[in-house]
């Protein structure tokens, strides 16, 4: 066996290739901040209203420079902060951009 091809065994494996460039990529670009319309806002507040504790919810939110989806059992309602509990996690209603009630 050459010594090139014998080296080749031993380098790094990276199972998903383009991985880590696209992570870096990510960090580097915030995303902007998505103004909802008043026909969007309206319906968004309108669903909103109709949760309840122990709703599964589907969400799409605002959290450090981007958005994710968080899924999940509502466990709390804060109104007066303007805040839900989705399992373990707080979602302010700004950040909020979809909802969708499963």
């Amino acid at each position: 066996m050459k010594r090139q091809d014998r080296a080749k065994q031993f380098m790094p494996f990276a199972a998903l290739k383009g991985y880590e460039e696209a992570l870096r990529q990510r960090e580097d670009k915030p995303q902007q901040r998505i103004i909802l319309g008043e026909d969007e806002a309206e319906k968004l507040d309108r669903k909103l209203r109709s949760l309840t504790v122990g709703s599964r919810v589907k969400i799409r939110h605002y959290r450090k420079r981007c958005y994710v989806v968080s899924e999940g059992t509502v466990n709390g309602i804060m109104y007066t902060v303007g805040q839900l509990k989705v399992e373990k996690e707080d979602i302010r209603y700004g950040d909020i951009v979809e909802l969708e009630i499963l």
